[in-house]
């Protein structure tokens, strides 16, 4: 039996325009109403993820910054991370070296050296404001607390700083491409799916009973860790390829959930 369901957030519940679909709020209320838990798992901060959870007018369990913190249903925190100092000042400089815009994260803020009308834009598609540090490298490990670093550029651009940077920092950072154009940096050892190993030991729940649905390289460690596992249509080959299962929307990965449990408690009776 599934007894819990996680999705991300932007490209497979969240449109582009930071909208849920009326279908997949009814559907992920059907999930609740048949005893199925719900987790958020998102690149995103977990100020951001609880604008979404007031959309759609639920509590669910909290997976955010790519699993540097996770949060349950009833606000209790079982995990928060952020990048030692010295890691976070010598990625950023390196980043900072190149023509591409870096955002740095803590908690609850997003910050950037500059803005301009580039940034102006990408703040539009998010929950919270952009802020601008002119003294950000300084102020990192004493104003700013840095739980991810992403670098936005076009993919064959962060896909090769994302060598690099992993090939300088092989022990102290991860990496994962969460969007075509968006490159996070992250922690050693942060990823959704450690996240959601320890949110599942939380619940006490077994990984053939989690279902997960997402669609970039960042949900990989989700997908690899459950069975039950769907990529988004539209998704990347190389993202699609660690799926076990394809859908069009959250909508359709649920109803196939649903009907899996179904037919596990047919065969029960």
């Amino acid at each position: 039996m599934i007894k819990l369901f996680v999705s991300d957030l932007d490209g497979t519940l969240l449109s582009f325009e930071k909208k849920v679909t009326e279908q997949d709020i009814s559907a992920l209320k059907e999930l609740k109403k048949n005893g199925v838990d719900v987790c958020l798992a998102s690149g995103r901060m977990d100020v951001e993820i609880g604008e979404i959870l007031t959309m759609v007018g639920e509590k669910y369990h909290r997976i955010s910054q790519n699993g540097a913190f996770i949060n349950t249903d009833q606000d209790e925190s079982l995990h928060a991370l952020t990048f030692e100092n010295v890691i976070a000042k010598e990625v950023f400089e390196q980043v900072r070296s190149t023509d591409l815009i870096t955002i740095i994260a803590d908690y609850s803020k997003n910050y950037t050296e500059r803005r301009d009308e580039v940034i102006t834009g990408i703040e539009s598609r998010m929950f919270s404001p952009i802020e601008e540090n002119v003294n950000l490298l300084h102020a990192l490990g004493q104003d700013v607390k840095a739980s991810k670093i992403s670098i936005l550029g076009e993919y064959e651009a962060i896909s090769e700083l994302q060598k690099t940077l992993q090939e300088r920092h092989p022990d102290t950072i991860e990496t994962y491409i969460s969007d075509k154009q968006c490159l996070d940096v992250m922690p050693k050892n942060i990823s959704k799916g450690n996240a959601l190993k320890m949110l599942i030991e939380h619940l006490g729940i077994k990984p053939e009973e989690v279902a997960c649905i997402g669609d970039s390289f960042n949900d990989i460690p989700m997908f690899n860790m459950t069975p039950h596992s769907f990529a988004m249509e539209d998704a990347l080959p190389e993202v699609k390829k660690e799926a076990a299962y394809t859908a069009s929307s959250v909508g359709e990965a649920i109803k196939q959930v649903l009907e899996m449990n179904k037919k596990q408690l047919q065969v029960k009776v």
